[in-house]
Parts: structure tokens; sequence; C-alpha cells
């Protein structure tokens, strides 16, 4: 299997396992992130469809972090005072499994970024590392709001996000 290949099957997998988290989430602002990230794989699945054919590669910018973040914050507030959270039925275990999927994906990208004789296919991997890293990042936050909805608006770690 060559590197677009691999690369094309990660993104499927994790557009499927966060149109499963949607689907599975009780929340619908939550569903909205997960439909977000999906789609954004989606995009990325694409972008490495057309690394393979030799074609120019579409932008690998994408807005999910600002959207992200206020989703979240929206969540955050919303939470009643004392609130022991609304997230009784969600897995956190297995949104750990997203960040273990989005850290190889990123690592992935990193590497055959740096062994790529293409300019254009290593351009497009390091962002596309950066994109995967971003998402590493909003599934923390989630697993730190649903394991800690009152404190978490004063911990989230956005700040170490920058917007490419």
């Amino acid at each position: 299997m060559n590197i677009f290949d691999f690369a094309i099957n990660f993104e499927i997998e994790n557009r499927k396992l966060y149109e499963e988290f949607a689907e599975k989430t009780g929340n619908e602002d939550l569903k909205g992130v997960f439909l977000e990230l999906a789609e954004e794989e989606r995009k990325h699945e694409n972008i490495v469809r057309q690394l393979k054919e030799n074609k120019k590669a579409d932008n690998v910018e994408a807005g999910i972090l600002p959207k992200a973040k206020e989703v979240l914050e929206k969540i955050a507030n919303d939470l009643p005072e004392g609130s022991e959270g609304v997230f009784v039925d969600e897995q956190v275990d297995v949104y750990k499994k997203a960040i273990d999927i989005e850290t190889k994906s990123y690592e992935f990208y990193e590497e055959k970024a740096e062994e790529s004789d293409s300019e254009e296919v290593k351009k497009a991997f390091k962002r596309l590392a950066e994109e995967e890293k971003k998402h590493e990042r909003i599934i923390g936050n989630i697993i730190e709001l649903v394991n800690r909805p009152n404190t978490w608006l004063e911990d989230a770690e956005w700040y170490h996000l920058e917007d490419y």
C-alpha cells in the first residue's frame, strides 16, 4: 500500500469515527462539532486523492477551531450552576481513542512530509499534520469538558491553538 492509499484509509477511518460519535451523542451542539470534524476528514481524504492523482490539491485550511471553541464554550456556559455535567452517556474512553488516531495521523503526515521528494506533497502533508494536531486538541478539550464541566472554561487550553 502506498502512502496515499494509507493516508486515504486513515482519513476514512477518522471520518467514520466522528460520524459514529455524532450519532451516539445526546448533545446537539457536540454532535455538530463531531460532524464538522467528520467533514474535515472528508476534505483531507479528497486532498490526498488529488495528490495521488498528481492534481493540484485543494487548500488544506479549515475553520473548525473557532467554531469548536464557540460551541464548547456554549455547552459549558449552558450547564446549570454546580452541575456535574450533562454528559452522563458520553464515553470518554472512546474519545481518547480519537486522540490516539489523530496523534497517529499527525505523526504519519509529519514523517511522510519529510520523506517526500515532491514539494507540493511535502507542503500539503505538513498542513494536514497541523490540522490533525488541531483535531487532537479539540477532542482533548471535549474530554476535559465532559470530565470537568464546571472548570473547563477556566482551564481550557485554547491559547495553545494558533490559527494558521
